[in-house]
């Protein structure tokens, strides 16, 4: 099975991707930016805004989180499910959507000086908590190519109890 990512004019990878959140009925759609130096899955302030997240009563994460552009401080949504298409079979001409529980997603709200970007600017971060089960990677002139390995798969399967 593998996550197909798509190279945009920078040179960055990207995904279209679903977000369910806990209050949502509906999974969003979002697009996730392929991030190894991201531990965690992040959401970016432009997709907290889209997505309608009401964050002035949520806690501050305690830790102070440093960036390639400075410390920022985080906050946490719980009970959130990422969605990724991915293609398989001999053809690989089979899709399909693997769901990832994410208990604790980390999200970065808008500040005052918030301005909203142009919306083919506007990505989250898709970070190796759900990347570590794509361990074998393929660079084509137009995309990335992920690859499950057998391990990950069994893996992934044992943690979300599929």
């Amino acid at each position: 099975m593998l996550l197909e990512a798509k190279i945009d004019s920078l040179n960055q990878a990207k995904v279209e991707g679903y977000i369910q959140l806990e209050n949502n009925f509906l999974p969003q759609p979002i697009t996730f930016l392929i991030d190894t130096g991201c531990s965690q899955t992040c959401l970016l302030p432009d997709d907290v805004v889209r997505l309608g997240i009401e964050h002035n009563n949520l806690p501050i994460v305690t830790k102070t989180i440093i960036t390639a552009n400075g410390p920022v401080n985080l906050k946490l949504l719980t009970k959130v499910e990422v969605s990724i298409p991915i293609v398989g079979g001999l053809f690989e001409n089979k899709r399909k959507i693997i769901k990832f529980p994410i208990n604790e997603l980390a999200f970065l709200p808008p500040n005052l000086s918030y301005k909203p970007l142009p919306s083919n600017m506007v990505f989250s971060l898709l970070g190796m908590d759900v990347l570590r089960f794509f361990p074998r990677w393929t660079w084509k002139k137009d995309k990335l190519i992920m690859d499950f390995g057998k391990n990950e798969l069994d893996s992934l399967i044992q943690s979300l109890k599929i």
